[in-house]
Protein backbone atom coordinates (compact mmCIF):
# COMPACT_ATOMS: atom_id res chain seq x y z
CA UNK A 1 0.00 0.00 0.00
CA UNK A 2 1.23 3.43 -0.81
CA UNK A 3 -0.43 6.71 -0.91
CA UNK A 4 -0.13 10.06 0.03
CA UNK A 5 -2.92 11.97 2.08
CA UNK A 6 -2.14 16.39 1.37
CA UNK A 7 -3.37 18.92 4.31
CA UNK A 8 -6.56 20.61 3.25
CA UNK A 9 -8.22 17.43 1.87
CA UNK A 10 -9.96 14.30 3.08
CA UNK A 11 -8.12 11.25 1.83
CA UNK A 12 -10.85 8.36 2.58
CA UNK A 13 -9.56 4.97 3.10
CA UNK A 14 -12.40 2.48 1.41
CA UNK A 15 -12.77 -1.71 1.56
CA UNK A 16 -15.01 -4.31 2.10
CA UNK A 17 -14.58 -5.69 5.71
CA UNK A 18 -11.17 -7.13 6.34
CA UNK A 19 -9.63 -5.35 3.53
CA UNK A 20 -7.26 -3.56 5.78
CA UNK A 21 -8.26 0.20 6.45
CA UNK A 22 -7.59 -0.16 9.61
CA UNK A 23 -4.83 -1.55 9.76
CA UNK A 24 -3.13 0.64 7.42
CA UNK A 25 -5.20 3.69 9.61
CA UNK A 26 -3.33 2.53 12.68
CA UNK A 27 -0.37 2.01 10.97
CA UNK A 28 0.01 5.62 10.47
CA UNK A 29 -1.11 6.39 14.17
CA UNK A 30 1.95 4.42 15.13
CA UNK A 31 -0.58 2.07 16.92
CA UNK A 32 0.91 -0.97 14.69
CA UNK A 33 4.20 -1.86 13.55
CA UNK A 34 4.12 -2.35 9.50
CA UNK A 35 5.27 -5.34 7.78
CA UNK A 36 7.86 -3.53 5.04
CA UNK A 37 8.42 0.06 4.23
CA UNK A 38 8.16 3.60 5.77
CA UNK A 39 5.22 5.37 6.80
CA UNK A 40 6.28 9.13 7.47
CA UNK A 41 3.28 11.20 9.22
CA UNK A 42 4.13 15.34 9.47
CA UNK A 43 7.13 14.49 8.26
CA UNK A 44 8.06 11.90 11.17
CA UNK A 45 8.57 8.14 10.72
CA UNK A 46 5.20 6.96 12.45
CA UNK A 47 7.16 4.14 14.35
CA UNK A 48 9.04 6.55 16.20
CA UNK A 49 6.96 9.20 16.89
CA UNK A 50 8.04 11.81 19.57
CA UNK A 51 5.77 13.80 21.88
CA UNK A 52 4.97 16.77 19.64
CA UNK A 53 3.95 15.21 16.83
CA UNK A 54 1.85 12.98 18.60
CA UNK A 55 0.26 16.07 19.60
CA UNK A 56 -0.20 17.74 16.40
CA UNK A 57 -2.67 14.25 15.59
CA UNK A 58 -5.80 13.95 16.20
CA UNK A 59 -6.79 10.42 16.75
CA UNK A 60 -10.64 8.11 16.46
CA UNK A 61 -10.12 4.73 17.01
CA UNK A 62 -12.87 2.51 15.66
CA UNK A 63 -13.58 1.35 18.66
CA UNK A 64 -12.91 1.28 22.07
CA UNK A 65 -9.94 3.57 24.04
CA UNK A 66 -11.87 5.27 26.46
CA UNK A 67 -12.68 3.78 30.18
CA UNK A 68 -16.58 2.39 30.75
CA UNK A 69 -16.37 4.69 33.58
CA UNK A 70 -14.82 7.78 31.82
CA UNK A 71 -17.67 10.68 31.94
CA UNK A 72 -18.17 12.82 28.92
CA UNK A 73 -16.99 16.73 30.25
CA UNK A 74 -14.62 15.38 32.51
CA UNK A 75 -12.66 13.30 29.86
CA UNK A 76 -13.07 15.93 27.14
CA UNK A 77 -11.66 18.49 29.89
CA UNK A 78 -8.52 16.00 30.18
CA UNK A 79 -8.69 15.43 26.74
CA UNK A 80 -7.61 19.25 26.42
CA UNK A 81 -5.61 19.84 29.08
CA UNK A 82 -3.36 17.01 28.19
CA UNK A 83 -3.27 18.59 24.54
CA UNK A 84 -2.80 21.97 25.62
CA UNK A 85 -3.97 23.63 22.25
CA UNK A 86 -6.11 25.93 23.41
CA UNK A 87 -9.05 24.28 22.84
CA UNK A 88 -12.08 25.35 25.15
CA UNK A 89 -13.88 21.80 26.05
CA UNK A 90 -17.17 23.13 26.81
CA UNK A 91 -17.47 24.50 22.77
CA UNK A 92 -15.95 21.14 22.00
CA UNK A 93 -18.97 19.19 23.98
CA UNK A 94 -21.38 21.52 22.14
CA UNK A 95 -19.85 20.98 19.01
CA UNK A 96 -20.53 17.74 18.90
CA UNK A 97 -23.74 18.01 20.48
CA UNK A 98 -23.35 16.43 23.43
CA UNK A 99 -24.19 18.61 26.19
CA UNK A 100 -27.40 17.00 27.39
CA UNK A 101 -24.86 14.05 28.15
CA UNK A 102 -22.03 15.79 29.54
CA UNK A 103 -22.53 13.79 32.88
CA UNK A 104 -22.60 10.30 31.42
CA UNK A 105 -20.28 7.63 31.12
CA UNK A 106 -19.01 5.76 28.22
CA UNK A 107 -20.75 2.75 28.96
CA UNK A 108 -24.27 4.50 29.15
CA UNK A 109 -24.05 5.89 25.94
CA UNK A 110 -25.72 5.14 22.45
CA UNK A 111 -23.18 3.73 19.78
CA UNK A 112 -23.69 7.44 17.69
CA UNK A 113 -22.93 9.15 20.89
CA UNK A 114 -19.79 7.35 21.61
CA UNK A 115 -18.59 8.04 18.31
CA UNK A 116 -19.47 11.61 18.89
CA UNK A 117 -17.08 11.30 22.20
CA UNK A 118 -14.68 9.67 20.34
CA UNK A 119 -13.99 12.73 17.58
CA UNK A 120 -14.69 15.21 20.20
CA UNK A 121 -11.45 13.82 21.81
CA UNK A 122 -9.71 13.93 18.69
CA UNK A 123 -10.89 17.18 17.78
CA UNK A 124 -9.18 17.84 21.50
CA UNK A 125 -5.69 17.85 19.74
CA UNK A 126 -6.53 20.76 17.50
CA UNK A 127 -5.23 18.72 14.94
CA UNK A 128 -2.72 18.95 11.97
CA UNK A 129 -3.98 15.75 10.81
CA UNK A 130 -6.79 13.72 11.92
CA UNK A 131 -7.21 10.00 12.00
CA UNK A 132 -10.91 9.17 11.75
CA UNK A 133 -12.22 5.47 11.88
CA UNK A 134 -15.43 5.13 10.98
CA UNK A 135 -16.83 8.72 12.44
CA UNK A 136 -20.07 7.84 11.19
CA UNK A 137 -21.24 4.31 12.43
CA UNK A 138 -24.30 4.44 14.14
CA UNK A 139 -24.56 8.29 13.96
CA UNK A 140 -28.16 9.60 13.55
CA UNK A 141 -28.52 12.10 9.85
CA UNK A 142 -27.94 14.71 12.19
CA UNK A 143 -24.80 13.75 13.38
CA UNK A 144 -24.07 12.74 10.31
CA UNK A 145 -24.76 16.83 9.17
CA UNK A 146 -23.07 17.88 12.18
CA UNK A 147 -19.61 15.89 11.61
CA UNK A 148 -19.64 16.72 7.95
CA UNK A 149 -19.26 20.30 8.83
CA UNK A 150 -16.67 19.54 11.84
CA UNK A 151 -14.54 17.47 8.77
CA UNK A 152 -15.23 20.66 6.50
CA UNK A 153 -14.16 22.84 9.08
CA UNK A 154 -10.57 21.40 9.77
CA UNK A 155 -10.27 21.03 5.94
CA UNK A 156 -10.72 24.77 5.84
CA UNK A 157 -8.00 25.69 8.20
CA UNK A 158 -5.37 23.42 6.27
CA UNK A 159 -5.93 20.06 8.51
CA UNK A 160 -5.24 16.79 6.83
CA UNK A 161 -7.86 14.44 7.41
CA UNK A 162 -7.84 10.47 6.88
CA UNK A 163 -11.19 9.03 7.07
CA UNK A 164 -11.63 5.57 7.22
CA UNK A 165 -15.30 4.20 6.44
CA UNK A 166 -17.72 2.01 4.57
CA UNK A 167 -20.39 5.06 4.17
CA UNK A 168 -19.74 5.55 0.38
CA UNK A 169 -22.10 8.12 0.14
CA UNK A 170 -20.42 9.95 3.44
CA UNK A 171 -17.14 9.72 1.35
CA UNK A 172 -18.52 11.29 -1.42
CA UNK A 173 -19.94 14.09 0.28
CA UNK A 174 -16.41 15.05 2.08
CA UNK A 175 -13.69 13.06 0.29
CA UNK A 176 -11.31 14.78 -2.39
CA UNK A 177 -8.84 11.77 -2.75
CA UNK A 178 -10.05 8.43 -2.56
CA UNK A 179 -7.63 5.13 -1.42
CA UNK A 180 -9.49 1.48 -2.13
CA UNK A 181 -7.87 -1.18 -0.44
CA UNK A 182 -8.83 -4.89 -1.20
CA UNK A 183 -7.34 -8.18 0.90
CA UNK A 184 -4.43 -5.42 1.75
CA UNK A 185 -3.25 -4.06 -1.50
CA UNK A 186 -3.74 -0.65 -2.95
CA UNK A 187 -6.76 -1.40 -5.96
CA UNK A 188 -7.21 2.50 -6.55
CA UNK A 189 -6.02 5.68 -5.84
CA UNK A 190 -7.10 9.03 -7.14
CA UNK A 191 -9.22 11.82 -6.79
CA UNK A 192 -12.92 11.77 -5.95
CA UNK A 193 -13.73 13.36 -9.74
CA UNK A 194 -11.42 10.82 -10.84
CA UNK A 195 -12.55 7.72 -9.76
CA UNK A 196 -16.08 8.86 -9.95
CA UNK A 197 -16.15 9.80 -13.70
CA UNK A 198 -20.30 11.02 -13.37
CA UNK A 199 -21.11 8.03 -11.27
CA UNK A 200 -21.59 7.33 -8.13
CA UNK A 201 -19.26 6.40 -5.48
CA UNK A 202 -20.49 3.09 -4.71
CA UNK A 203 -20.84 2.38 -8.49
CA UNK A 204 -17.53 3.60 -9.13
CA UNK A 205 -15.81 1.38 -6.54
CA UNK A 206 -18.45 -1.94 -7.65
CA UNK A 207 -16.86 -1.84 -11.11
CA UNK A 208 -13.55 -1.65 -9.96
CA UNK A 209 -11.99 -5.29 -11.06
CA UNK A 210 -11.00 -6.91 -7.72
CA UNK A 211 -14.21 -5.21 -6.10
CA UNK A 212 -17.07 -6.42 -8.40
Amino acid sequence: VAFIARHGEVTAVLGRNGAGKTSVIEACEGLRRRNGGLVTVLGNDAQHLSYSTRARMGVMLQDGGIAPTARVRSTIRHYCMLYDRGVDADELLALVGLEHRASATWRRLSGGERQRFSLALALAAQPDIAFLDEPTAGVDLDGRESNRKIIEALVARGCCVVLATHDLDEAERVAHHVVVLHRGHLVADDTITGICKGRRLEDAVRELPQCG
